[in-house]
């Protein structure tokens, strides 16, 4: 079906309206002389509508005609009648042209730059790093050395390991990987205390070399001395020793939260208003009618890069705009129901924070606390996760 509609349009067809008391003899006329009849349409017994291609309409007017049917042209379609109704319009002839050079002058541009592989370095900045070498939005992209650019580039940015940059067309794709902090590790010969890493209640404590200055069950603060790296010695007295121990310690990731039992929610009315803008490079041209008809609503916006081709992108942007409306509504709900509400929103935000799943269930405890009143409920959730609290720092 695909190549048969190419077919019709590349050589055109027309839309026929035919009339007459012997519709059928036309039709198995048509049919033994080999005419292709397409989207036949019967409105009745004397009235049908068809399409056919542009070459067979005389042959069919003929068979019209001995069979006493008035055929009329309703449509003509494809790209022979497109050619001949603007032949005489010049601009038309020209405009392939203009838009083959335009093309093939920004194809030497770059105009898309795509990041991947940071963590901790921000987009932002990378870009930035970019531009510095000469490699940014608008930027002729031709002759640039990528190897000379992505070593001085590591060279200057040790917390980048490993860079890769490639031109494609006018899109630039930037791979990194950031480098892996490893943790100071103090040399065994080099007299040390161990120090908390943070808040916490110490839950274990084995020492093998040093003095301890904590005990089991007490509270310390970020920084406090765990183990001195001191030892006494029957005969030599007090020296200084590399300290080394096993620490754990409970620390207490809380967030607690207030609801009332009657709340407005957002219901979606399910109608939506849809505008556009057109932004080149940071330039914004706005479509939509600036004023919404919605006293409520939330607004979506997607932006969508022009590409001609998968490695051809054009500095313009599609910004779709999609709002929808909402009312506020009313509803109440049980203790059970409000808790349990709360409850949920409190072990996602805690997740999302602290990552709470990475902990062994034998290493975490839970503890919720729900306080009521009239109007509302009070939830407090809080985490006890042990964890190794102790760091070496030399003396």
């Amino acid at each position: 079906m695909f190549f048969k509609w190419i077919y019709y349009h590349w050589f055109g067809y027309v839309e026929v309206i035919l009339e007459g008391f012997f519709i059928n003899r036309f039709l198995n006329m048509c049919s033994n002389e080999k005419i292709d009849i397409r989207s036949l349409e019967r409105e009745n017994g004397t009235y049908i509508k068809f399409e056919i291609l542009r070459k067979d309409f005389k042959r069919i007017r003929h068979i019209a005609k001995k069979t006493k049917c008035k055929i009329k042209i309703e449509r003509k379609c494809g790209i022979p009648f497109l050619l001949y109704k603007y032949k005489k319009r010049k601009i038309f002839a020209v405009a392939p042209c203009a838009v083959a050079f335009f093309v093939i002058a920004l194809s030497n541009f770059i105009w898309s730059i795509e990041v991947t592989g940071t963590d901790k370095m921000t987009e932002e900045k990378l870009l930035d790093i970019l531009s510095d070498k000469g490699i940014s939005i608008g930027k002729f992209n031709k002759g640039i050395n990528l190897e000379k650019i992505e070593n001085e580039i590591k060279i200057e940015n040790p917390e980048i390991a490993w860079i890769g940059i490639d031109i494609d067309g006018t899109n630039v794709k930037m791979q990194i990987k950031e480098s892996i902090e490893i943790p100071k590790v103090i040399d065994e010969n080099i007299s040390s205390n161990i120090i908390a890493i943070q808040d916490a209640k110490i839950t274990k404590l084995v020492v093998r070399s040093g003095t301890p200055r904590v005990t089991i069950g007490q509270d310390v603060k970020k920084g406090d001395i765990l183990v001195e790296g001191v030892m006494e010695g029957k005969y030599k007295g007090m020296r200084d020793v590399h300290a080394d121990a096993d620490i754990t310690g409970v620390v207490y990731l809380t967030k607690e939260k207030r609801e009332d039992y009657i709340q407005e929610n957002k219901v979606l009315t399910g109608e939506v208003e849809k505008d556009f803008s057109i932004i080149i490079k940071k330039n914004k041209i706005n479509f939509d009618k600036r004023v919404s008809n919605f006293k409520k609503y939330d607004t979506i916006r997607t932006n969508n890069k022009i590409k001609l081709f998968s490695k051809f992108s054009i500095p313009i942007e599609i910004e779709k705009i999609i709002r929808e409306e909402y009312i506020l509504e009313k509803k109440e709900y049980s203790e059970k129901e409000l808790e349990e509400k709360i409850l949920k929103e409190l072990e996602e935000s805690l997740e999302v924070t602290y990552n709470i799943s990475k902990y062994n269930e034998k290493h975490k405890r839970r503890d919720v606390v729900v306080n009521k009143d009239e109007s509302g409920i009070s939830v407090r959730l809080t985490y006890e996760v042990q964890i190794e609290i102790g760091t070496k720092v030399a003396k």
